[in-house]
């Protein structure tokens, strides 16, 4: 006989098909590239594709908060009202974290409308730089 009790050979059988296996899925992997970058994806959260830059035939495209600050400077972009914005729209301002947003808002619910941009003062956490880094974006009118 071999030599090898019958746990041996199964426990040996069972070490050879793990590993042709496994080499059967790399070669399906090397051979369908775009299949295999789909099925990652599947699992894995998003990334918020506005604040993301990709690359796009070699340059990379520009970012939400890169198009609001053109827009800013341009004098196109619509300015945010600050007693009428969601934390969800306080957001999708550059430099401002959700916890920042929710915070402002919680100001505004806390201490009332707000009079004028200076007035995010009150808010913990609002350093004056990164007040007049979004002035441009920020608007009140008063209810």
């Amino acid at each position: 006989m071999l030599g090898y009790t019958r746990r041996q050979i199964i426990l040996l059988l069972i070490v050879v098909a793990i590993g042709a296996g496994g080499l059967t899925i790399d070669r399906w992997r090397r051979a369908n590239p775009d299949v295999v970058a789909y099925l990652e994806t599947l699992d894995r959260a998003a990334p918020p594709s506005e604040l993301a830059p990709r690359r796009v035939s070699g340059r990379v495209r520009e970012t939400a908060h890169a198009a609001l600050a053109r827009q800013a400077h341009d004098g196109r972009a619509t300015p945010v009202d600050l007693n009428l914005a969601s934390a969800a729209e306080l957001e999708r301002l550059p430099g401002v974290s959700p916890a920042l947003a929710a915070r402002i808002v919680d100001a505004r619910e806390r201490d009332g409308p707000f009079g004028s941009v200076d007035d995010l003062r009150r808010v913990r956490g609002l350093r004056r730089t990164t007040l007049e880094r979004l002035r441009p974006w920020l608007a009140v009118n008063t209810p």
